[in-house]
């Protein structure tokens, strides 16, 4: 019930409101219809494919002539942002975890441009979480990914697959994937694997490794293309030459 509850409240989380500032909070195509504490009347439009980019496009479609900020969210995983009002470069200078500020008296038309980049980037945990020790998950803006077995060449399996500490990952749309996401591609490696029937311990022999081609999915699409393995979490190797 609680989980119901929030997702129907979700639309009322995406912007706020105070004594002449309106919060933005989440991004996601929108429009905002309001009437701030001295009484002006502003509307404003959103336009953005968060989360698959950090493009964010606010157009002021209507306000008065009193001015007023706009506060823009800068989540915690951001590095950096960069704020365009016009086309013009701010000069706002805002850290993750924060609000970028622009106060002005706005007219209609006025577009203000939030970039926010998305490299790709593995996430290790903390060496207490033993049950990831030399391991990392892969993670690209807000979305937290996985490998899925149907993603990997024939004869594969997920726990063989091992992730180069310099592996470079492209991130690329996909619409025909899973209604349409963002996937991440790269070479990783993967070891040949040997059966380990009636062993529980056996003498340690590197095995060779060898490259493949493998895709990254986003975490809450896995499940849906038949029985299969998954894992975020995958072994560290060394950086590839």
């Amino acid at each position: 019930p609680n989980l119901v509850r929030t997702v129907a409240q979700v639309a009322n989380y995406a912007y706020g409101r105070s004594d002449g500032v309106i919060w933005v909070n989440l991004y996601g195509g929108s429009t905002l219809t309001t009437r701030l504490s001295d009484g002006q009347a502003v509307k404003l439009t959103q336009e953005t494919d968060y989360p698959w980019n950090g493009r964010v496009r606010l157009t002021i479609n209507d306000c008065g002539s009193s001015a007023f900020a706009l506060k823009m969210r800068i989540p915690g995983w951001a590095k950096s942002a960069s704020i365009r009002l016009n086309g013009a470069l701010s000069g706002l200078s805002s850290g993750p975890a924060t609000y970028a500020e622009l106060r002005r008296v706005w007219h209609a038309s006025d577009v203000v441009d939030l970039e926010i980049p998305m490299p790709p980037q593995l996430i290790e945990a903390h060496p207490l979480v033993e049950e990831t020790f030399n391991q990392v998950a892969v993670k690209r803006g807000p979305v937290v990914y996985c490998l899925e077995s149907p993603d990997l060449p024939r004869g594969v399996r997920v726990p063989d697959v091992v992730i180069p500490a310099n592996i470079e990952l492209v991130a690329r749309y996909d619409g025909r994937l899973l209604n349409g996401v963002v996937v991440l591609e790269g070479n990783a490696l993967v070891r040949a694997s040997e059966s380990w029937s009636g062993q529980l311990y056996r003498e340690f022999k590197p095995a060779p490794l060898k490259s493949i081609e493998a895709r990254f999915i986003p975490y809450y699409a896995w499940a849906n293309r038949g029985k299969s393995e998954m894992t975020v979490w995958l072994a560290l190797g060394s950086a590839q030459k």
